[in-house]
């Protein structure tokens, strides 16, 4: 196929130096390609760059409400204590921020044919909707258990709740260089 389309450029080459004879304009007669390559398929390509991004707005920490759920564990050696074995109920929190993104972004449409058209432009604005979760670490915790393979855990639910809070304190913080300014 890639021959077929080098013998129709080089056609239509010679032709386009034929019409210009014909028409007295001065163009050079020997036309020689040497490797010549199209992909006149018709095919549109859709790209789109961004332009500019920010975030709309963020909630405030205070306004952040965890949810916690809990489990029952059977710990062994609990605090390190050897003859303290048994049933605990632990805690883990988890919060999810939800926000919204503005993007300006170029479309950017480009078609293969043989015409060689422009590509086709548009700048476009739209909002995304993202959101973030976050989840409390036990390694935090106030609670543990094992000897060699030690685990930890929250004891309470508040402390578990205290933990997502801060995680989620850490990221807003880190956000608000990024957010809107209009």
């Amino acid at each position: 196929m890639n021959r077929v389309l080098s013998c129709l450029i080089l056609v239509a080459g010679f032709s386009v130096a034929l019409l210009a004879q014909d028409q007295k304009q001065t163009i050079e007669k020997d036309i020689t390609i040497i490797h010549g390559q199209s992909i006149a398929d018709g095919k549109s390509e859709i790209g789109e760059r961004i332009l500019e991004e920010c975030i709309v707005a963020l909630p405030q920490v205070d306004d952040l409400i965890p949810e916690i759920s809990s489990e029952s564990h059977f710990l062994k050696e609990i605090n390190g204590d050897p003859a303290k074995n048994d049933h605990v109920k632990t805690y883990t929190a988890s919060v999810e921020i939800n926000y919204m993104i503005y993007q300006k972004v170029l479309v950017i449409v480009a078609t293969s044919s043989i015409k060689g058209q422009e590509p086709v432009m548009k700048v476009m604005e739209k909002s995304l909707k993202q959101s973030k979760r976050f989840v409390s670490n036990p390694s935090e915790g106030d609670l543990y258990a094992g000897r060699s393979r030690r685990q930890y855990y929250f004891s309470t639910p508040e402390g578990a709740a205290n933990d997502v809070k801060k995680r989620a304190a850490i990221w807003l913080k880190q956000q608000a260089a990024v957010t809107c300014k209009k």
